[in-house]
């Protein structure tokens, strides 16, 4: 890795945004590659970072490992599922350490800087303006390179999260449903080894959530530690917006309903970069290369389980009419459920153990970054 605090001004490639997106766009490229981020990579976490556990194990950064995991829990006022994800672990992950894993495995020159966006072809950043053939926007729902003059986040299409570190010490993930905790939203429990991350989320943007947040928390009888919280996107952004790429949030490349990014950044990262070092290679031109993110977001949903036919939700890469709030990443998830096998049915309804429980076991699809 080559970490210069002094680059040149000319790049075959600029990489905007050192998190997951950003990272798995750069580990792919070989050239004169310059990757900008306002932090030091791996500094500011605002993701609760859980995902399968061969995602690390493939990418060759278990070492940032917490806590391994074999079931989900979903919780609602009335009813506790539990999915077993012994045939597909997720676990949840240190964020400095996973993001620092995947910078020594890059080639490129860092730079800590702020980035006004674009002007005349140029990157403008706060150490002055940087230019390339090839830009790729990882920048988050801010879409530095691509959201333009609005800044703004809008609530017909992003989310907001807020979560926090405590001590409680939890087995499995869990979700919870419960309109009285957070209408039009979800909390979650991610166990971390020495603790567990509790947050909420709302689907319609809403960020007074500390209130929620701290009755929660009081409920578990537990106390917060540093709150952190960002928004998210709930619907596809174009992944291609003039002669710029976008991948992850900056392209809505996220679940919404769980609030996962991690795999859509990694899956589509990786496929940004093979695209970028194609062009840099001459084996494509720009222009060709430009057309293929577009091909490839129009199935991001087939990208993350693997299925190969058309979804009824998706046309064309947006969602069909009438799901104007299911982005077709949104299908993987609602795949979860819908491929969810009951351990005992009678009548085609699950048998509720002690407490009004029902255990049910799904193998977890595996996205289109197959490593194994």
């Amino acid at each position: 890795m080559l970490w210069l605090r002094m680059p040149a001004r000319d790049y075959d490639a600029i990489v905007v945004g050192a998190s997951f997106g950003g990272l798995a766009v750069a580990r792919r490229l070989r050239g004169e590659v310059l990757l900008l981020d306002r932090n030091e990579v791996g500094s500011v976490q605002t993701s609760a970072c859980g995902t399968p556990l061969w995602v690390p194990e493939t990418l060759g950064v278990s070492a940032s490992v917490l806590q391994v995991h074999d079931r989900l829990v979903i919780r609602t006022p009335t009813r506790t599922v539990r999915y077993d994800l012994s045939t597909v672990p997720f676990c949840t992950f240190d964020y400095r350490t996973f993001c620092e894993g995947l910078l020594a495995q890059c080639r490129v020159r860092f730079l800590r800087t702020s980035v006004a966006g674009i002007q005349d072809g140029a990157v403008v950043t706060g150490e002055g303006r940087f230019t390339a053939p090839v830009i790729v926007d990882c920048s988050g729902w801010r879409r530095a390179i691509t959201g333009g003059a609005d800044l703004e986040p809008d609530g017909r299409d992003h989310s907001f999260g807020l979560e926090t570190y405590t001590a409680l010490r939890e087995e499995g993930l869990t979700f919870l449903l419960d309109r009285r905790l957070i209408p039009q939203g979800l909390g979650w429990i991610f166990p971390v080894g020495t603790g567990s991350l509790i947050g909420l989320g709302s689907y319609v943007g809403r960020s007074k959530l500390r209130p929620a947040l701290e009755r929660l928390l009081r409920e578990h009888g537990t106390s917060p530690g540093t709150y952190h919280g960002t928004y998210f996107p709930n619907r596809l952004q174009r992944p291609i917006v003039g002669r710029v790429f976008a991948v992850g949030d900056a392209a809505g490349q996220c679940l919404p309903l769980t609030a996962e990014g991690i795999r859509p950044a990694l899956f589509f990262g990786g496929e940004c970069g093979r695209i970028v070092q194609q062009i840099l290679d001459g084996a494509v031109s720009l222009e060709a290369g430009l057309a293929l993110p577009a091909a490839l977001s129009c199935a991001p949903a087939r990208a993350v389980d693997g299925d190969p036919h058309p979804d009824p939700l998706v046309r064309d890469g947006h969602p069909a009419r009438g799901h104007p709030a299911a982005p077709a990443a949104l299908v993987a998830a609602l795949r979860l459920v819908r491929a969810a096998r009951p351990i005992g049915c009678a009548g085609g309804d699950l048998i509720r153990g002690r407490g009004g429980e029902a255990r049910v076991s799904t193998r977890m699809p595996v996205d289109g970054m197959r490593g194994r």
